[in-house]
């Protein structure tokens, strides 16, 4: 059976965005229980007007989902990159190792510095970050870790990885 591990240690971050998913799905509930009553009711006038906050809604707690979840996973195939609004399968057999190198935003690096998947056909940028102490131009699109924690998903990348290469690309527990 495949199971996704997260690599990074959860935080504050995910917390807080758990909280607001659990308030989320509740005022999500909330509004289709009022919408089906009013459909139940025969009021489509009424109806109608809960069409755009459940939308809303939806598609906030959407959002905040992704946001939640955004991060880097493994399994015995390999590591999975979960962004915003996309996520990435890079197999065990082409990463070739990890680095921490300067974000890029806008097409450009920034001072912000990141996990960075080396592979065969170049480097993949993480959406996991390292906090840095001096506020600039930041992606926020994914953990932000301290230096412990950030070394501490750097080690755990680099055993699952040499654990997958010692057993011919496929981990094991």
């Amino acid at each position: 059976m495949r199971r996704w591990r997260r690599v990074d240690p959860w935080g504050l971050r995910q917390a807080v965005l758990g909280l607001m998913v659990l308030v989320g799905a509740v005022v999500a509930l909330t509004l289709v229980v009022a919408l089906l009553r009013e459909l139940g009711d025969g009021h489509l006038l009424t109806a109608g007007g809960l069409l755009l906050p459940v939308a809303f809604v939806a598609v906030w707690l959407t959002f905040v989902v992704r946001l939640y979840l955004a991060g880097v996973y493994r399994d015995e195939r390999g590591l999975l990159l979960r962004y915003i609004f996309r996520s990435r399968l890079l197999p065990w057999s082409e990463v070739t190792g990890f680095d921490v190198r300067p974000t890029w935003l806008f097409g450009g690096p920034t001072r912000q510095r990141g996990a960075w998947v080396l592979t065969r056909d170049g480097a993949v940028e993480t959406p996991v970050r390292l906090h840095a102490p001096v506020r600039s131009l930041e992606k926020r699109a994914g953990p932000v870790l301290s230096a412990t924690d950030f070394n501490l998903m750097l080690n755990r990348l680099g055993r699952a990885h040499a654990a997958a290469q010692a057993c011919g690309g496929v981990t094991v527990r």
